[in-house]
Parts: C-alpha cells; sequence; structure tokens
C-alpha cells in the first residue's frame, strides 16, 4: 500500500512539472491580477492538457496551496462542441465566496481559463458564534418590522410556488469565506451567511456576518432595478398575438401560458394584478371572459391595458432566450416567469411608481404604473427585457456589486441594456433599439429615452449625460450603476454598427495629442449578441470588472469566429473606442525593403497571425521549400515582376480563411528599358546648345532616357569600353537623364547605362547620335534579333542614306537610313557589356553570319567598319 501511495506521488509530481512546462512553452496569452494571480490564460492545442485532469492542471497553473480547492458546479456542452466547467473555489472546505473559475475546452483538450482565484488565508475556520447568534446579528442589522416568514400568506406563497411543503422564507446559514466589503477590507474573514426576505420594508438581501466578531461585514441587495425620470408615448406595440389559459370553469380567461420545452419542462409565464400594492400574496388574476383582450371584448382595458404589454414582452423575451440562443427559460431549466403590474410600495414614494424591478428571491418582475404626468406605466418591451436580463445574469455570472468592485453591478445593467436592445430589435424591429425606455415618457418634453446606447452622453436622455468611455467625461466615480453601464452598452452598439471617432484627455491609453483614433469594422447585431451573451454565459464571474469584461468577450469571439477573424478584431477595436484595451492589430504581409527577393533568397512575415497556420503561394519566377509555415524564405528563378500571397487558417481549419492581398515584388536583378533618344538638331531645336551649356556653341546635341524596374539603389551612365570619345565636348547625366553635346557631325558613341538592386546589376547599351543636315550612317540590320544560334548582319549601302526614309530601330528610337554600297573590306566586332570582344571577323560581303551559340544571353554591340564608315547595331542574344 506504502508502494502504491508512493507511485502515485511521483505521478502527481511528474504531471505537475509537465503542465509547468507546458504552461511556459504552449501560452498563447496570460493575464494576471494585482496580485499577481493569473485570472486568464489561453493556450496552444497540446492533447496531454485534458480536461479530464481539470482540477490538477488549475491547482499547478494558480499555484494552489495544499488548503486551497476547487469543486465542480457546473458541467455543459455547447453547441460549438465546447466543453464549459465552472468551478467554485473552497478553503479547508469552506466555500470562498464569488471566488469561481472556469475551464474551457474542445475534443478533450484545455483551451482556455479564467475566473477569480483567490488568495486565502485565516488562521481558523471555526466559528465563535453560532448560526442563530449570527442570524440575530444579522436581523439587528436589517431591522425590519416585518419579515415574510412572520407572515402566513407568504409562507403559503413560497411551499405552493415551490411544490414543497417544508419550503420557507425563514433563513438558512451558510458558513462561508468573505472579503469585509461593508467596511471597504481587502481581509477574507470566516462569515455566516443568509438571505434575508423582509415584508416591511419590502427587500431582499444577502447579508454576511462574521463568524468570530459578530460584525455585519456585507450586504449585496436582491431586488435590481432601473430608475427612471422624463416622459414618451402612451401606445407601446398595438396589437399582438398572446397566449392565455382559461381557469375556473373555463369561461375565464387569464393571462398565464403553460409552456412545454423539448427538455421536458414546463414554463410559466404568468402575469398578475398586484393592484397598486407590493403584497404579493394579494395579487389577482387579470381576468377576460373571452380570448380577445381588446377595447370592446375586455372591460378592463382602460385601467389594466399596460398589463398586456407586459405578458406579451415576457413572452416575447423568452421565445427570443429559445428561440436565438437556445436557453430555457432565464435559468435554462424552465423556471417560471411571473410578472406583477399596478405594483407600488407606499413605503418608498421616492421609488414608486416610477420604477420596475427584478426580484432576485422570488424571481419575478414588478411593474410601476408611472406618475401619470411624467411617465406612463414602465410595461414597455425593452424594458420588461432589461428586468429579465438581470434574471439571465442572477443564472450565469452573477455580477453584483458586494463583490468590492463597482464596476460589475454597472457590467450587469449594461448587458440588461443589451438584452433590452436585442430583443427589442428582434421581436419589433420598427422600434428605436438604440434608446433605451423610449415609448414610456409622456409628451410634451425634452427627453426621448432613459439612457441612449447610440450617444449615451446625449442630453435628451433622462438620467442625463452617461460616459461613452471607461472613466471619462460623466464617469461616476461613486459608482452609480445606471451611469457606468453605458460603456458596455455603447461598446455593444459600436460592435453592432461600427463607427470612427476620436476621444481626447483619456488615461487609459497611451496618449496620442493628447488623446486616440478609432476604427470600428461593424459586424452586425446576430453576430455580436451570440458573442455578447457566451461572454455572460461562459466566461464572466461576479467579481469581473470591465477589463475582465474585455477578455470575456475576445475569448468569446474566438470561440465563435476564431482568432484573426474580423468579428474578433472587432470585438477588441470597439473596446478600444470605449477606453479599455488595445486596439486589434491587423494581419499584415510584410517582406524585405525594398521589396527585391534574389536567387540568395528573402524573408515574408505575416504579422499577428499568432495561433493561425499561414499557406503560400507565389509566382512562377519564385521558388519556396514548403507550403505552410510563418516567416517563409523565398527565392529568385529568374528576373521580372512577381508576387508573393498568403492564406490564413483562422485557429483551424474549420473556422475559414483570410486570403491576404498578393505583395507585388521584383524577382532578381534590375530591368532596364529605353524611353527615348533624341537627336535635337534633327528635330529643329537649333538653340539646344543654351540649355546644355552657356561657354560654348555646340550645335550636335541630344538626349537619352533609360527606364529602370527592380528597386534600383544605384543607377551610372559611362561610355561604352574601347569606343573614343574625343568628338563628345559636353557631357550631363543625372539619374535616369544624360545629355551630350559633340564638336562634329561624327556618326555617334556607345551609352552604357547600369542600374543595380540588391540582388546585383544589370547594364545596357544604347547608340548616341549627333548631327544636324547630314544624318548618321543607316544601323546594321540584324535577323533574326533576338538571336539564339546565330544571326545574320547585313550592311547597308553607304550612299542611300539621304534618299531613304526614316525608320526605327529595334533597340532605340534613332532616325535612320540606308545608302549605295561600294566594294570594301569589313572588320566586324562584337561587344558585350563590359567591352570585352565577344567575336571578330572580316569579309567582303555585306551579309556577314555571326554564331551565337556560346554567347551568353544579353545585350551586345555589333560595329563593322571600312576604313571610313562606321555601322553600329545593338543585338539580343536569348537562348
Amino acid at each position: 500500500m506504502k508502494n502504491c501511495i508512493k507511485l502515485l506521488i511521483s505521478i502527481l509530481l511528474v504531471y505537475g512539472a509537465f503542465i509547468c512546462r507546458a504552461q511556459q512553452n504552449d501560452t498563447l496569452e496570460i493575464q494576471r491580477t494585482k496580485t499577481g494571480n493569473v485570472n486568464y490564460a489561453r493556450f496552444k492545442t497540446n492533447s496531454a492538457r485534458k480536461m479530464q485532469s481539470d482540477t490538477l492542471f488549475l491547482k499547478s497553473i494558480l499555484k494552489m496551496k495544499n488548503d486551497d480547492g476547487f469543486k465542480s458546479i457546473l458541467e455543459s456542452n455547447d453547441e460549438l462542441g465546447f466543453t464549459h466547467k465552472k468551478f467554485q473555489q473552497y478553503y479547508k472546505g469552506i466555500k470562498v465566496e464569488n471566488a469561481l473559475y472556469l475551464i474551457h475546452g474542445k475534443d478533450g483538450i484545455i483551451e482556455t481559463i479564467n475566473g477569480d482565484f483567490q488568495s486565502v488565508n485565516i488562521p481558523s475556520v471555526t466559528p465563535s458564534i453560532n448560526e442563530l447568534q449570527a442570524l440575530g446579528k444579522a436581523l439587528d442589522f436589517v431591522n425590519s418590522k416585518k419579515y415574510k416568514w412572520e407572515d402566513e400568506a407568504f409562507e403559503k406563497f413560497i411551499k405552493q410556488r415551490e411544490n414543497n411543503p417544508v419550503a420557507t422564507y425563514f433563513p438558512k446559514g451558510e458558513l462561508v469565506i468573505a472579503k469585509d466589503y461593508l467596511k471597504g477590507g481587502v481581509n477574507f474573514k470566516l462569515a455566516w451567511k443568509f438571505t434575508i426576505s423582509s415584508l416591511d420594508p419590502d427587500n431582499e438581501q444577502l447579508i454576511y456576518v462574521d463568524a468570530i466578531t459578530g460584525e455585519v461585514i456585507g450586504n449585496t441587495p436582491l431586488i435590481l432595478d432601473a430608475n427612471t425620470t422624463g416622459m414618451a408615448q402612451t401606445r407601446y406595440s398595438q396589437t399582438q398575438v398572446i397566449t392565455c389559459d382559461s381557469y375556473l370553469t373555463g369561461t375565464n380567461y387569464r393571462l398565464s401560458e403553460i409552456r412545454n420545452t423539448t427538455t421536458g419542462h414546463s414554463t410559466n409565464i404568468h402575469t398578475w394584478n398586484c393592484l397598486n400594492a407590493s403584497n404579493y400574496t394579494n395579487a389577482v388574476e387579470f381576468s377576460n371572459n373571452n380570448t380577445n383582450w381588446v377595447t370592446g371584448s375586455w372591460p378592463a382595458i382602460t385601467q389594466d391595458q399596460v398589463a398586456l404589454d407586459a405578458h406579451w414582452g415576457e413572452e416575447r423575451v423568452i421565445d427570443y432566450w429559445s428561440t436565438v440562443h437556445l436557453r430555457n427559460s432565464l435559468n435554462n431549466l424552465g423556471i417560471d416567469i411571473v410578472g406583477y403590474v399596478h405594483y407600488y410600495n407606499p413605503n418608498y414614494p421616492q421609488t414608486w411608481p416610477n420604477n420596475a424591478q427584478w426580484d432576485g428571491v422570488n424571481h419575478a418582475m414588478r411593474y410601476g404604473n408611472g406618475d401619470g404626468v411624467t411617465l406612463n406605466p414602465l410595461t414597455a418591451l425593452d424594458v420588461v427585457a432589461h428586468e429579465m436580463g438581470h434574471g439571465i445574469n442572477q443564472y450565469t455570472a452573477y455580477l453584483h456589486s458586494a463583490t468590492g468592485n463597482q464596476e460589475n453591478d454597472a457590467l450587469n445593467e449594461g448587458f440588461s441594456d443589451i438584452w433590452g436592445a436585442c430583443i427589442e430589435h428582434w421581436a419589433a424591429p420598427t422600434k428605436q433599439m438604440w434608446l433605451m425606455g423610449e415609448e414610456i415618457f409622456i409628451p410634451p418634453t425634452t427627453y426621448n429615452c432613459i439612457r441612449n446606447l447610440q450617444d449615451p452622453m446625449s442630453s435628451t436622455a433622462s438620467e442625463g449625460p452617461h460616459p461613452n468611455t471607461y472613466h471619462g467625461t460623466n464617469w461616476r466615480y461613486d459608482g452609480e450603476p445606471h451611469c457606468n453601464s453605458t460603456v458596455l452598452s455603447h461598446w455593444f452598439y459600436l460592435l453592432s454598427q461600427g463607427g470612427t471617432g476620436w476621444n481626447n484627455g483619456l488615461t487609459s491609453h497611451a496618449p496620442v495629442n493628447n488623446g486616440y483614433q478609432w476604427n470600428v469594422n461593424p459586424i452586425g447585431v446576430d453576430a455580436a449578441q451570440r458573442i455578447a451573451y457566451r461572454a455572460e454565459s461562459q466566461y464572466l464571474v461576479p467579481t469581473d470588472n470591465y477589463a475582465a469584461a474585455r477578455i470575456a468577450t475576445i475569448s468569446a469571439a474566438i470561440d465563435l469566429f476564431c482568432e484573426g477573424s474580423d468579428q474578433v478584431n472587432a470585438v477588441r477595436n470597439a473596446w478600444y473606442a470605449v477606453g479599455v484595451g488595445t486596439q486589434a492589430l491587423p494581419m499584415t504581409l510584410t517582406g524585405p525593403s525594398p521589396l527585391v527577393v534574389c536567387s540568395s533568397g528573402a524573408t515574408f512575415t505575416v504579422n499577428n497571425a499568432n495561433g493561425c497556420t499561414v499557406n503560400w503561394t507565389c509566382s512562377s519566377n519564385l521558388s519556396f521549400d514548403h507550403l505552410s509555415g510563418n516567416p517563409k524564405s523565398f527565392s529568385a528563378i529568374s528576373s521580372g515582376t512577381g508576387w508573393v500571397q498568403a492564406t490564413i487558417n483562422l485557429s483551424n481549419y474549420t473556422c475559414g480563411q483570410v486570403v491576404l492581398p498578393q505583395l507585388t515584388v521584383w524577382v532578381g536583378t534590375p530591368a532596364i528599358y529605353q524611353s527615348s533618344i533624341y537627336n535635337l538638331q534633327d528635330m529643329g531645336y537649333s538653340n539646344y546648345y543654351k540649355i546644355l551649356s552657356s561657354s560654348g556653341n555646340y550645335p550636335y546635341a541630344g538626349s537619352l532616357t533609360a527606364n529602370t524596374e527592380g528597386g534600383s539603389i544605384g543607377d551610372e551612365w559611362s561610355f561604352y569600353a574601347n569606343i573614343p570619345r574625343k568628338n563628345i565636348i559636353y557631357w550631363n547625366a543625372s539619374s535616369s537623364y544624360v545629355g551630350v553635346a559633340a564638336k562634329t557631325n561624327n556618326a555617334g558613341e556607345i551609352l552604357k547605362y547600369t542600374s543595380s538592386n540588391t540582388c546585383g546589376s544589370s547594364q545596357a547599351l544604347f547608340t548616341f547620335f549627333t548631327g544636324d543636315i547630314t544624318p548618321p550612317p543607316p544601323p546594321l540590320v540584324l535577323n533574326p534579333n533576338p538571336a539564339g544560334v546565330q544571326t545574320e548582319v547585313s550592311i547597308p549601302d553607304e550612299n542611300t542614306a539621304a534618299n531613304e526614309t526614316a525608320t526605327t530601330d529595334t533597340f532605340s528610337d534613332v532616325k535612320t537610313s540606308s545608302a549605295v554600297s561600294t566594294t570594301s573590306t569589313y572588320t566586324l566586332t562584337v561587344l558585350n557589356s563590359n567591352g570585352v570582344i565577344a567575336y571578330t571577323t572580316q569579309s567582303s560581303d555585306k551579309k556577314i553570319t555571326v554564331p551565337t551559340s556560346s554567347f551568353i544571353n544579353g545585350l551586345y554591340v555589333v560595329v563593322v567598319t571600312d576604313g571610313s564608315m562606321i555601322y553600329r547595331g545593338n543585338l539580343l542574344v536569348s537562348h
């Protein structure tokens, strides 16, 4: 037995060491809290990082101590094939309040983790006061006149609602480890936790009592609302189809629906009349003797019409969550939906009747009537959807303010506004999606909404201007959640609709002229709502702030659309636009500068392609070793224009591809093209010498231009080797242009132009002719040209030059003509680009065959002389 234990310990130590190495080698992205704990990490695919080793992996990567532990509280599989595991942290067997950690993976492999792991160190987990003593301290703190467990009707109500004969509102204590949030403490304490349901005043809250000292160290409200002031319309959603049921003798109908689900659960959607009071137990049915809840068929429509808005809205909200997100009611288990219309609590006149609330204990909505002067009843569709959105939060991330972080309550309100907008867009697309509560105000008024998600700083919102950036203008540093919520809801607007802008004076980005520019490409509401829901339901934990919300939405977008996708980039850029985090770095293709590829190779890189596979293609004059890889080296096969292109497979081949534009490159040494040769004297520019030189009269002048391709880093003009230039009296070369002047009407001079790039140099030869009245000798005729095995050189007749119509040489724009022949002995010389004689011969024939099979490819100058005349021609050899 001892040997088995030793073996097990050895295996665990080896596995732990492996995990540490895997963490170092496989981490794509990691984020830590201020205390150094990992709160987010994303990993490369590694088959050894198995989901079945979840708690052992967390213990290693979080560097947990022996007293720390996790217990699995939820495991689910989604439609994308991901497995999500949620763990509750424990310390010495006691639950650490709000400390949750999540693992996400696919095909049994851990891919990302996130959550809030707390470093706990308390001296004892044995309470000094018992549960009953702690409850007394909690009740002293709440100090209500009456509690719901003291009311017979409420006790009967909870037993019926939960279908449990022993159900009660009487608080049951739970021993937990919590922070002293009430007094602003940051240290953990052993505490008793109670849910206190008071009747007078009407309230629901969690109370935490220090189990050692008996002090109350925390209270969490479980009644969430959306406070409103202002004015709007009186008609909400026109005539709609609703579901109601019959009761009693079957001749009466009420606003109630029993909805059977595919999971076997049934969801009751029930709307009650609270009779302008706050006691649920006294609520009555909205009743009608037929199914037509319209004027003339329902006697109570004048005073109770808004109940139809509430009931229809509740049905559409459940329809939305079922249809769009495949969620079975608010808790995903078919929980009943209850709404109380005409709710009013006289003990809180500052709150009611201009209010609507989510009751987190009784899982119900409360709708105030409005004051009839500024507000109509608060049963508009987006208000209903907002309040039920708090229910979604309660059963997913459970973001709330009693975790010591004011931002998570703002996130809670922000998500509820997002769901109000999305459900309004889905169920009633003609409504003003981005205005929250626009229909409940009574005109005339200067207000058109409670909050404006498109323009949070709008002065026509009844709550006043809100911030559109984190810690920006109008940010409430006291943490007021409704005000600060618009950073999240405006992020969602930009993600859906896109936008560009400039923000000034913010400290959350590196300043550029005391501000920063941003741009968000829209992805549409459908994609944006999928990202928001996945973040709230799968990644966020109760203690998260705006920075964590950014990570959660990026993680959700990567799951849905893959790293590098337009959607993930838009998520990052939308957060950057509202002042949280950095902007997305687009994937770009870069290469050497200048973009020249030599035979020795050049490297090209797709930037910001982490976690993606890169495949390559290129033009036929380039080569590379393997199809995939990043960066990639390419080599030149032949000279000329080419291209390189990259295709990015986003994370894996199931996520789609991004094809980057082709990157045009030059391959090999430069290419040189002759643009123009001008014999300016022939063209009538008799005063051209005055431009070239002011010190002399040089009537025989001209110019030449050569164009180059191929990333030239240097060029040079020179006279061709072994050709005399004593006739040239002026020389002016600049870049691709050269100007020349001659003393006499000479037959011409041969110029050489050399251009260089990083691969080497290329050369081109040109014949420059001067003259005024007497034309120069006609050029040699070379056939074929370009030549492969041989070419035939034809010498023109000398005395036909003056009578021949001008023609154009293949390699120049020099005007030439033919002449009458005489019998002579001709010396033919072929010079390569370096001025070296490649071939020479003598003949008395006017046609001389020159063998070229041994010549290397390139440009050559052919010179023929009979002792008095010099004939020239350019020959291109190409095998």
